[in-house]
């Protein structure tokens, strides 16, 4: 094996520190780093004359690290496994818990309680509660294991709403339905707040649905404790979205860099774009009180919604009018505008609706590309 060959990646990383080739440049002998393999076999591999581990290879494709924002507002990572060996790990995880307690062999097993660890994780942890976290789902999911095992001799149905086991979350204790549910509301809320930067008023009242969505959801689903987590978690990622806008000077700046003329793009006079060619918020106050008009919203309302929306008609106009647009003769730019945004919003209302409907890592196993998918 000439030393041309080997790939010194992440996931198999060479060591070179000793004199590992020959002559002619093949190699004779070499180590590898298994400190981050999720199972090793033959686990004496650095003792003398030992067999050496037995490293199962995860392309770095097949792999997903996903960063999270937790309550507290720090960023943290979760790792998850989409592909083991070409098998897609896309089973339902009650189908996976209930299989094992009928005592089935299931591939990849612990791949999966990494994945479900890693998902609940991703929508209740912070960077402080993360590792105990971890422990504790995993807890969770032996002793639901168990419980479907007693149900199984007693002749009980193990839906999921017959499921009492408890999961601890950052202190806070869910069920499987209540844990699996709220999940699904923090997926669905998330896809729908830009995080791509550039933020436009429009884009606020995106992030007010978000909030409304998983307070209404917990408000009428979950108890007190649950509630302010779901809400607490869902406000600081909000917050941190907001925080990492850049503030108009720096925005400023990187056009001049480029040899855009200030004058001809800023107006100190602006109620809402201090840079005109730009459709970037800068009224934060105005852009909150967008945010807040959907973020109290009744979701389990449809009249309530409507009625927000017809609020933010009124919000929204002055804004278009600043940016240009304006109603001449036949033509109704401003009324269509106005419309045109109200209807984006009004597919949110959908609890259904998810924007992102796959992240770029699932795709590239999926479909071997790497673009995100709206839909």
């Amino acid at each position: 094996m000439n030393v041309s060959s080997i790939s010194n990646s992440t996931e198999n990383r060479l060591y070179t520190n000793e004199n590992l080739w020959d002559k002619n440049g093949n190699i004779t002998k070499a180590k590898f780093d298994t400190s981050k393999a999720l199972k090793i076999e033959n686990a004496n591999v650095n003792e003398t004359n030992r067999t050496p581990s037995e490293i199962l290879y995860i392309p770095s494709e097949d792999i997903d690290y996903e960063k999270c924002t937790g309550k507290d507002g720090k960023e943290f990572t979760v790792t998850s496994y989409c592909k083991i060996k070409g098998e897609t790990l896309n089973k339902d995880y009650l189908d996976v818990f209930a299989s094992k307690a009928q005592g089935k062999d299931v591939s990849y097993y612990d791949y999966y309680v990494n994945n479900f660890v890693a998902k609940i994780a991703q929508n209740f942890s912070d960077s402080s509660s993360l590792k105990e976290d971890e422990k504790s789902i995993k807890k969770g999911i032996t002793d639901l294991i168990g419980e479907m095992k007693r149900n199984i001799s007693k002749g009980i149905s193990n839906n999921i709403e017959n499921l009492n086991t408890k999961f601890k979350v950052n202190g806070v204790d869910f069920t499987l339905k209540e844990l699996v549910d709220s999940s699904k509301v923090m997926d669905y809320a998330c896809s729908i707040v830009n995080t791509l930067g550039g933020m436009d008023y429009s884009d606020y009242a995106e992030m007010g649905i978000a909030k409304g969505k998983v307070s209404s959801y917990a408000e009428k689903n979950l108890n007190v404790e649950q509630q302010k987590l779901l809400n607490s978690t869902m406000s600081a990622r909000i917050q941190k979205v907001i925080d990492s806008e850049p503030e108009i000077s720096t925005v400023i700046e990187d056009l001049k860099r480029v040899n855009i003329k200030i004058d001809m793009v800023t107006d100190k006079n602006s109620k809402y774009y201090a840079v005109k060619s730009l459709e970037r918020a800068t009224n934060k106050e105005y852009a909150q009180k967008i945010m807040d008009t959907f973020a109290n919203v009744d979701y389990s309302n449809a009249k309530s919604f409507d009625k927000a929306i017809e609020e933010y008609k009124v919000l929204i106009k002055p804004v278009l009018e600043e940016a240009g647009i304006k109603n001449m003769g036949k033509n109704d730019a401003l009324d269509y505008t106005i419309d045109y945004e109200a209807n984006n919003l009004k597919t949110l209302f959908d609890k259904d609706y998810k924007r992102v409907i796959s992240s770029s890592v699932k795709l590239k196993t999926l479909y071997g590309h790497s673009l995100d998918v709206y839909r």
